[in-house]
């Protein structure tokens, strides 16, 4: 073969492995563009916003104003990394309170994220107060592209400071208010005293309701047996209510005897209690005849047994 022949030969190869290698080149390129643009979506963003606002353009010395710089943008939160807090520089005002949220809403393409700085400013001196330009510098990620957004200026109309009150004002409140003191703990140890000097009525049992309405019906009743068994009917069934929780006007004679049981009284008594009971239930109901003495003595041995139980 030729001399020329080889180096055509040569020549051929040579170009062959470089469409190859460029060929390769190219391919990874595309795989490698293909991957980021599969990443990308999740974390990029179309664009930020600013905005700012003063929620009064006048405000008293005593008082407050809040300046707020909302910043927006198309994508998750993680689209765009700021620095350190802001730091505006402020004349006739002070930072009194800062705080900064930031929170999103939507998802994928429809994700929209909004980042915001308060201020509470509080007056230093009076006349227009002046809040400078705001520089926010920030970062894209992944792309790491620095950029920067400027607020603009804003001014506040400070009012001059309300005269301070006089100093009479002054004592004559704190008079008003010793007088008003010394009334009240006047009132109270006249309150006191009366309380101590009226007579604390002790607290009176079941029981000894009970023996005083049946001194009550006794001379109510006088001779008339009826009447006082009537009335015996209802005191008895008030006590066995207060005493017992037993209700009396529900129960039949042998329902009675059961609820008796529970009380813990005596056998003796609760038979004797029973038979007091429910011969005045019956009496309210059929003629009785009445001898003299009759309530007297009722009352005095029904007395004698209740001022045992």
């Amino acid at each position: 073969m030729s001399h020329v022949g080889l180096d055509r030969r040569h020549s051929e190869n040579v170009t062959e492995m470089y469409r190859i290698e460029t060929m390769r080149t190219t391919l990874s390129g595309f795989i490698l563009l293909l991957l980021l643009l599969m990443i990308a979506p999740s974390l990029r963003a179309d664009g930020i916003s600013i905005s700012q606002s003063l929620d009064r353009t006048s405000v008293a010395f005593e008082d407050s104003a809040r300046f707020e710089i909302v910043l927006n943008w198309n994508g998750p939160q993680s689209a765009y990394l700021f620095g350190q807090p802001l730091s505006p520089h402020i004349s006739g005002l002070r930072v009194h309170g800062f705080s900064s949220s930031i929170m999103s809403t939507g998802e994928g393409d429809a994700e929209i994220t909004t980042k915001a700085y308060r201020y509470t400013l509080v007056p230093t001196t009076s006349g227009v107060g002046r809040i400078e330009p705001v520089s926010i510098s920030y970062v894209t990620w992944p792309d790491s592209i620095p950029g920067e957004l400027v607020t603009e200026a804003m001014t506040v109309n400070v009012a001059p400071p309300r005269p301070a009150e006089p100093e009479h004002g002054s004592s004559v409140v704190w008079v008003v208010a010793v007088v008003v003191i010394a009334a009240l703990v006047t009132a109270g140890v006249v309150v006191r005293r009366t309380r101590a000097k009226k007579p604390v009525e002790p607290v009176r049992t079941a029981l000894q309701v009970f023996l005083d309405g049946l001194a009550g019906i006794r001379k109510e009743a006088g001779n008339d047996l009826k009447e006082f068994q009537t009335r015996l009917y209802l005191i008895m069934s008030e006590f066995l209510s207060a005493q017992y929780s037993i209700n009396v006007d529900s129960l039949s004679e042998d329902e009675l005897q059961g609820a008796l049981d529970e009380t813990g009284m005596s056998r003796e008594v609760k038979m004797k209690v029973a038979g007091y009971l429910l011969t005045a239930r019956r009496d309210k109901f059929r003629p009785v005849t009445t001898a003299p003495g009759d309530t007297i003595r009722l009352e005095t041995e029904i007395r004698d047994l209740f001022e045992k139980i």
